[in-house]
């Protein structure tokens, strides 16, 4: 279990390391294409809607690092009031949220890609990129949180120290 939840963090912090550079490749796909519009009056067919596909992939491919480093937003008012074990109690109840809304998300969320790669659906527009590409982050996105939210829920249950809380109070 722990070389299988070594394996899962390891992918998570390396995805998140794409996004960043995704997102970096972003601005400079948009840089370029307000250049090339603006100053030599060519605009490109392809920045706008790469930069686009890019932005869905790099923003939900991001969330399984987050979560593992405890980077998404957290509301604690309570929660840092509570006993040590309340908190883990807090903290079990919130992860297995997660893993139900992302078991949702993978199965509701699967349907527009299949669908899409089924029909031959495109973007429309002068790259016809097809549909399913951008369609397909959110199953595959929501597939990796999920598993990353229960090698979490694991680790809590078991006893691993609770994440240090960044606001709470001194």
């Amino acid at each position: 279990m722990q070389a299988f939840a070594s394996l899962i963090d390891r992918i998570a912090d390396h995805l998140a390391q794409l996004c960043g550079w995704a997102y970096f490749t972003i601005g400079l796909m948009l840089g370029f294409e307000v250049i090339a519009r603006y100053f030599f009056n060519a605009p490109t067919i392809w920045a706008e809607e790469l930069s686009r596909l890019l932005f869905i992939f790099a923003t939900l491919l991001a969330a399984p690092a987050l979560l593992r480093h405890n980077g998404h937003i957290r509301v604690t008012a309570l929660t840092v009031l509570m006993a040590p074990g309340a908190q883990r109690l807090m903290r079990l109840l919130a992860l297995g949220f997660v893993v139900a809304f992302c078991c949702v998300m993978v199965w509701y969320g699967k349907d527009a890609p299949l669908n899409s790669f089924a029909r031959g659906r495109s973007s429309g527009s002068m790259l016809d990129i097809p549909a399913w590409w951008s369609q397909s982050a959110v199953p595959l996105a929501f597939a990796l949180l999920g598993l990353q939210a229960v090698i979490e829920f694991i680790r809590c249950a078991l006893g691993a120290p609770l994440p240090p809380d960044a606001h709470a109070p001194e």
